[in-house]
């Protein structure tokens, strides 16, 4: 079995760690203790400077729902365009309307946005009742990926279950791509139960700055390293 495996970046210094990997992809990110916002220009060329690995990015302009006022939705139109002019692979986002079902008009004007480039829903579906529903529109309007990002929130066989009978009844149509909360000692079983082919995370660790004592997250090479180790038993 291919699995392709995506990082999850909120940096520069995470993609020096990564570049020489062989991963599939990376999800380019700022402030990822805030759940991930639009990366800066300047990062993307960056990163893009220091690695052949495709990278998608980001477009959050901010914390919190996923409802965004007409400004708003202005600023990440232009934000996903001078990514897209400046070397994204790709766009990540997820935009509802004010009946917490899919933004179709802003979803239809991104896919304009990105050409030829992915488009990816992100887990702002995590927020919609009715998912089939979700998954029906995302996919009449040519969204490449849907990101699941409830592992790590809600119990985990039932979400679980649901990725695969998501999988299951539109795997066909779009790729489904589970995050959040997988690990090193459930990912074979995650692949395994919902026969996805395309996995996400950012397999972080802690490091404690020492002169202000913060803690601060940044990709673990070490973790990366061992997860390419256990994904060869697939």
């Amino acid at each position: 079995m291919t699995l392709k495996l995506e990082i999850c970046c909120g940096g520069i210094n995470d993609i020096e760690l990564l570049k020489d990997l062989p991963i599939d992809r990376i999800e380019l990110n700022s402030a990822l203790e805030l759940g991930g916002l639009t990366p800066t220009i300047e990062t993307l060329k960056k990163a893009k400077e220091l690695t052949d690995i495709p990278i998608v990015t980001m477009v959050r302009p901010r914390c919190g729902s996923f409802i965004y006022s007409a400004s708003e939705l202005e600023l990440m139109y232009k934000e996903a365009k001078r990514l897209i002019d400046n070397g994204a692979d790709g766009i990540v986002t997820g935009i509802l309307g004010d009946d917490y079902r899919v933004n179709v008009e802003a979803m239809q004007k991104m896919k304009t946005i990105v050409k030829d480039k992915e488009l990816i829903f992100h887990r702002a579906i995590d927020s919609i009742e009715d998912k089939a529903d979700a998954v029906n529109t995302l996919i009449n309007i040519g969204i490449d990926r849907i990101l699941l990002m409830g592992l790590a929130s809600e119990d985990f066989l039932d979400s679980i279950k649901r990725i695969a009978h998501l999988n299951e009844s539109f795997g066909n149509k779009i790729e489904f791509q589970p995050g959040g909360g997988i690990n090193e000692d459930n990912i074979l079983d995650v692949v395994k139960m919902t026969k996805v082919t395309s996995i996400h995370g950012s397999f972080k660790e802690s490091i404690e700055d020492p002169i202000s004592k913060e803690t601060y997250y940044q990709t673990s090479q070490k973790r990366i390293i061992n997860l390419l180790k256990i994904l060869k038993r697939l």
